[in-house]
């Protein structure tokens, strides 16, 4: 019953599928019909033709189908056996491994024991490859040896000596072998057969240079050789020479030759070539026997002694090391050694020995302390300026920036500083200009105490620029940074004391003075020396919150990344800013307070005496006109005398750059007081506008023309209000309505409108002045109708 039921549902649902199919086929039908012919009803005849073309294609796809259906058999047979021939084939290859498999598993069962046999005798042959290797290097250098041994047996220097630089080489070549004992064996005969050869020639070297009268010394100068022997010399010198160059052992060796290694090495140099040792050892033998010991000459107080020394047999040997011992260098490719800046590195090695240890003693005593320090910057100075010692060597400093040195150095700088302000500042011509009876020479005006602390400054720059690393610069930055914001605060306490009265006294000093370190240190900041420690002091604390940055947040690469492209955007900061920039602005704040005081002291002064102009009678004046000449108003003289004198005053006392910034603000002042408290207040009839004009443009304007060619531009509001109290009554009065419809009446006629009174006004040369000031203005005249 189930089957019959489940058959009859599935019957069921073919039926519906079929129906359904069949709605599909009739609309699909509907739709290629309405697509071919449309709305058009005459065309219904191309439905015949369409029925046609399905057929003929129905039937083609038929014959297709029952060609497929009849060759698809066929192929699926074939497919069949090709399958079973292929299982056939995989069965077979699989019992064909598993034979292969155990035969082989067979095989290695019997062979095990002759691979390890085989395995150990490998090791063995590999052992004895070895031992016969390290043998061929133990004969080989055996075999150098004796050739050494024998070339010197023989008097032969010079093949020994290049020997002994093969048997260097392979010394050399050993220095990454794991043979730990080939090596020191290498090691020990090359420094054995070394200081052989190296004491021959050494002796032989020394009989030379003595008979060239080396070394050139005021005591010790005797008869110089002939000529032939002195050419006999020259010669020997130059085999010598190039012998001793051969001789030079390398440097990884160097030191292991704790006879002759030279442990005060200059820092970032090497070893100084064996013949330029030689030449240098008559000279330290010199220099320790006079400076070092109970002698006389080795004082504390006199460290010039020394460096004059030293200084002079530069100078004394500078000829005979540029003509006869840098050609040798040259000959044998030694040219980019300079002979007479290795003699020079040698001479500074004992004298930085020297330093060393007397600094411990010296720390104990700041005046001989400070005294050596100068010495010794003045001995390095000379030194590159005067000698040739190139600045890309290095020289002595490197012992003043020790840490217990360098910090007792910071202090006595320190002090030293602070000592000669307070004796510049106390001074009876402190505030008085060095060039006041110069007027050329006397534009800045600047006092001698502040000339003195910046050269003070400027001394402090020159002693520390010297020194090698950028790290001691900034901390001598710091110290200079330090005493200009003291000096600052001493130049605050006095201004405390003259601001009761800013014109007189030292004021106008003090002012000038600040403005004079605002300009230098402006032009310090452009200097490369002081924009490098800025780039060097932001990149370092750059790097310093980056570790800190690093070390907090546990160092995850997420975060290490995001901090990376943090430090990399961080980098062009570097490039802004100077080291000066937070000093700078305390003393340019003080400086426009400064100036911001005497400007209102001035205009204080000036108001004080300007009542009367204010309170002037401008509605009932009679005309200019009426006069044979025009003339100042009585009340304006008083205001202008007064105003005189105080440019007058401060053109005396200021330097220019003050001046210009005084003047300038002092003008803005005063129009803004003529125009608010004089203008804006009163009434004026055509007499009162006409002395208005006369006596601002003939009194007031040209006070300040001593400053610049048209004051007038200072005094723009003055200027128009003039102007405008000024114009004809008919202009005025159609000037006035214009600005009255603009101001006071709906506009009509959009933007023109609002342009119009703008206009007008440009057209009578009033351009600062707003449309409703305009009107304002006109409508002080009395004479005028009113509205």
């Amino acid at each position: 019953m189930a089957t019959k039921a489940e058959s009859s549902g599935s019957d069921a649902e073919l039926d519906i599928k079929n129906k359904l199919s069949l709605s599909d086929v009739k609309e699909n039908v509907r739709n290629l019909i309405d697509a071919e012919i449309g709305d058009d009803v005459k065309s219904l005849s191309k439905v015949k033709d369409m029925l046609a073309s399905a057929l003929q294609e129905k039937r083609r796809l038929e014959q297709q189908l029952s060609a497929v259906s009849s060759a698809t058999p066929s192929r699926i047979q074939s497919a069949l056996r090709e399958a079973e021939l292929a299982t056939g084939r995989i069965d077979s290859l699989a019992a064909s491994h598993k034979k292969t498999r155990r035969d082989v598993q067979s095989h290695l069962n019997q062979v095990e024991p002759y691979v390890q046999q085989l395995d150990d005798l490998t090791k063995q042959v590999q052992e004895l490859e070895k031992c016969m290797e390290y043998m061929k290097w133990l004969a080989m250098v055996e075999q150098l040896s004796s050739e050494v041994h024998s070339a010197i047996s023989a008097n032969a220097m010079p093949s020994a000596v290049q020997q002994f630089a093969n048997l260097a080489q392979v010394s050399e070549a050993l220095q990454d072998s794991a043979c730990i004992n080939l090596q020191d064996f290498v090691t020990s005969t090359v420094l054995f057969w070394y200081q052989i050869l190296k004491d021959k020639l050494a002796s032989e070297f020394d009989e030379v240079v003595k008979a060239l009268a080396w070394p050139f010394v005021a005591a010790a100068i005797s008869m110089p050789p002939t000529v032939a022997t002195q050419k006999e010399l020259r010669s020997r010198l130059a085999t010598l020479f190039g012998q001793l160059l051969k001789l030079q052992l390398p440097e990884i060796l160097a030191a292991e030759d704790k006879a002759s290694y030279d442990s005060t090495l200059l820092p970032g140099t090497r070893q100084t070539v064996l013949p330029l040792q030689l030449l240098l050892q008559p000279l330290r033998k010199r220099f320790r026997y006079h400076f070092h010991g109970k002698k006389q000459t080795n004082s504390l107080d006199k460290p010039e002694w020394y460096f004059t020394q030293v200084l002079n047999w530069i100078r004394d040997h500078n000829d005979f090391l540029e003509g006869t011992i840098q050609p040798f260098l040259d000959t044998e490719e030694y040219a980019h050694i300079n002979a007479k800046t290795e003699f020079t590195r040698g001479l500074l090695q004992v004298v930085a020995a020297k330093l060393t240890h007397d600094i411990p003693e010296l720390l104990f005593d700041e005046q001989l302390l400070s005294h050596t320090i100068d010495e010794l910057l003045l001995f390095d100075k000379e030194l590159r300026s005067n000698y040739g010692y190139p600045k890309s060597q290095p020289g002595c400093l490197h012992v003043l920036t020790a840490p217990a040195c360098f910090d007792k150095w910071i202090m006595i700088e320190k002090a030293f500083a602070v000592q000669k302000m307070d004796t510049i500042l106390e001074s009876s011509m402190a505030w008085c200009s060095q060039y006041k009876d110069m007027a050329d020479a006397d534009e800045l005006k600047v006092p001698e105490c502040v000339e003195s602390f910046m050269t003070l400054i400027l001394v402090i720059t020159e002693r520390y620029r010297c020194l090698p690393s950028p790290t001691h610069h900034l901390r001598f930055l710091e110290l200079q940074l330090d005493l200009l914001d003291d000096f600052r605060v001493r130049l605050l306490q006095l201004i405390k004391l003259e601001s009761g009265n800013p014109l007189a006294g030292r004021y106008a000093a003090i002012l000038n003075g600040a403005n004079y370190i605002i300009g230098v240190l402006q032009e310090w900041s452009e200097q490369v020396f002081f924009l490098q420690l800025q780039y060097f002091n932001k990149e370092q604390a750059t790097m310093e919150s980056f570790n800190s940055a690093l070390e907090s947040l546990g160092g995850s690469s997420h975060d290490i990344s995001k901090i990376s492209k943090g430090f990399d955007e961080s980098q062009m900061d570097m490039l802004e800013g100077t080291v000066f920039d937070e000093i700078l602005e305390l003393y340019s704040h003080l400086r426009d307070d400064m100036t911001a005081k005497l400007e209102q002291t001035i205009i204080n002064d000036i108001r004080g005496g300007s009542r009367p102009f204010q309170k002037e009678k401008w509605f009932s004046m009679q005309s200019p006109k009426d006069y044979i000449s025009p003339a100042l108003s009585s009340t304006v003289c008083i205001l202008l005398q007064t105003i005189k004198e105080r440019l007058q005053q401060i053109e005396e006392q200021l330097c220019q750059t003050v001046l210009k910034s005084l003047w300038q603000g002092l003008a803005g002042k005063l129009n803004k007081f003529v125009y608010e408290e004089v203008i804006l207040v009163n009434q004026f009839n055509e007499g009162g506008a006409l002395q208005l004009q006369y006596d601002m443009t003939r009194g007031l304007f040209p006070l300040f023309g001593q400053f610049t060619q048209r004051p007038e531009n200072y005094f723009k509001d003055v200027k128009e209000s003039c102007l405008l109290l000024n114009l004809k009554a008919g202009s005025a009065i159609l000037l006035r309505d214009l600005l009255y419809q603009s101001i006071h009446e709906k506009p009509s006629k959009g933007i023109q409108q609002k342009e119009a009174p703008v206009s007008a006004l440009h057209d009578i040369g009033v351009y600062r002045l707003s449309p409703r000031a305009a009107e304002i203005i006109l409508n002080l005249r009395t004479d005028w109708p009113k509205y």
